[in-house]
């Protein structure tokens, strides 16, 4: 199934037809996972043909059905002309500009690698989630997000992307949130050829997408003969030229108590009175009200959320199943009190990622957020 080698393919992407919505960005998403209910239902609002109606099938009463209504909407869409598939095959240059940030690098059908040798997972996945975009992904017979790679010293590639970038952009749209996206393609074989040679020489994490990922190697694994479940849509950023950012997700974590943190915290932590941010790699507890700041007082080189796994938890006697996950401080702060505890990351840092990565060691589920994530909608893939 893999020959081992970082490739990303030229596809023929689906894209929204400009006047049959109400604009090419009212229509789009962030990906499904970083997802509140207040935006949901103002993206909803937006426009009819919003991504969330097809990524968030939402309900479990329907079980596996729940996603034939995203099957059927798409079919629809298509039918309609309000989405259409490009005319031939490219690699898609996608910038994002947001707040000063720069999401830049190349859209296309990355070549799966079951084996782990180039493309290198650094996070464990939640088997619900992986099954949930399995069951998404086949119903609508469609990668409707792409996943998100890192790698560095992209070279030869990473010229072409900045060279595309000076040429009059294939699609523009603007967002709710305020970011630019704009969208070329990179079509002539000579290209093409050059950036797949400078391709072959990489490895790539994985830094966003994981049970995305996950599930395109189980239809792979599930139908290896049939065309286009060998590869899934990806987007490859050279972390040299465009760096992402690194940000920690935060845990709420039912039936912990700071007093329970007091008492059961291990010896090798110190537990420090208040939110005490000069600390490094600290862990930072909250009942919404007072805080305490763990501070390990051995030498680790594990990233902080891996000793919360490892450690922490079992000590405080808390099931991980049962920790919930929040992107934003505030959300999971708003949760908390006196038994209900919201626990503060920091982010790890980007080596030791890439060290546990390239070891095969992966992080605990929801360790890390890359970004900027790319928008949802802009471009997606079908397998027919």
């Amino acid at each position: 199934m893999s020959d081992a080698t970082l490739r990303l393919e030229p596809l023929r992407a689906w894209r929204f037809v400009a006047g049959k919505v109400s604009a090419l960005g009212a229509v789009t998403s962030p990906p499904y996972d970083v997802l509140e209910p207040a935006l949901v239902r103002r993206l909803t609002d937006s426009d009819l043909h919003n991504m969330v109606r097809l990524i968030l099938p939402r309900d479990p009463e329907l079980g596996s059905s729940r996603y034939d209504g995203a099957a059927r909407r798409l079919v629809d869409w298509q039918q309609a002309g309000v989405v259409i598939q490009d005319r031939s095959p490219a690699l898609y240059v996608y910038e994002q500009q947001f707040r000063g940030a720069v999401l830049c690098g190349l859209v296309g059908a990355l070549a799966l690698d079951p084996e782990r040798r180039v493309v290198l997972p650094h996070e464990n996945v939640m088997p619900q989630w992986v099954d949930d975009r399995f069951e998404l992904m086949t119903a609508t017979d469609a990668d409707l997000e792409p996943i998100l790679l890192a790698y560095g010293g992209g070279g030869a590639a990473s010229d072409a992307v900045d060279a595309a970038r000076s040429g009059h952009p294939w699609l523009v749209a603007d967002t709710e949130n305020g970011a630019h996206h704009r969208i070329w393609r990179i079509d002539d074989p000579d290209q093409l050829a050059m950036i797949a040679a400078e391709l072959a020489r990489h490895e790539a994490l994985i830094a966003d997408g994981h049970h995305r990922y996950a599930a395109y190697l189980e239809r792979a694994r599930r139908e290896p003969h049939r065309p286009g479940t060998a590869v899934g849509l990806a987007m490859l950023v050279d972390n040299d030229r465009h760096p992402l950012t690194l940000d920690p997700i935060h845990r709420l974590v039912p039936g912990l108590s700071l007093e329970t943190v007091a008492r059961r915290t291990p010896d090798s932590w110190e537990v420090l009175p208040g939110r005490v941010d000069n600390v490094p790699d600290r862990v930072a507890v909250s009942d919404g009200t007072s805080w305490v700041t763990l501070r390990s007082t051995a030498h680790r080189v594990e990233p902080t959320v891996s000793l919360l796994h490892e450690e922490l938890l079992p000590a405080w006697g808390v099931p991980a199943d049962d920790v919930t996950f929040h992107h934003a401080l505030s959300d999971v702060l708003a949760l908390a009190g006196p038994s209900q505890a919201a626990v503060e990351l920091v982010a790890p840092r980007l080596d030791q990622v890439l060290q546990s990565a390239v070891r095969g060691i992966v992080l605990p589920q929801k360790a890390t957020s890359f970004g900027p994530k790319p928008r949802v909608g802009l471009l997606f893939r079908t397998l027919g």
